[in-house]
């Protein structure tokens, strides 16, 4: 189980089908009542306004790029966060982005 740190930040994030998504702007953690050390990233989508937070559970950084296990239209329909401050979401937001990716059944 991997942990992300800020080094991420200005690398290219890939879809599961290594499909570049944008570039990772923040490292953020999971409360930790999660139990989920990796994290998420924001990232920037081009000309989308705001950042898409995407889940790092089974991420795989290979090179200077950072793939994911889910597809380019979920990472781009996931929650978008406006000026996030702090290093660990709220648990509120970690609900949200953990929903996203992994469904409402999964525990958090």
């Amino acid at each position: 189980m991997a942990t992300y740190s800020d080094e991420l930040v200005g690398r290219a994030l890939h879809a599961h089908d290594s499909r570049p998504v944008g570039l990772i702007t923040a490292v953020y953690r999971y409360p930790v009542d999660l139990d989920a050390p990796w994290g998420a990233v924001a990232v920037s989508a081009g000309w989308l306004r705001g950042s898409h937070l995407v889940d790092l559970e089974r991420a795989a950084p290979v090179g200077g790029v950072l793939t994911v296990p889910h597809d380019r239209l979920t990472i781009t329909s996931s929650p978008r966060f406006f000026a996030l401050s702090g290093g660990t979401l709220s648990a509120r937001d970690a609900a949200r982005v953990r929903a996203h990716y992994w469904g409402a059944n999964r525990p958090a």
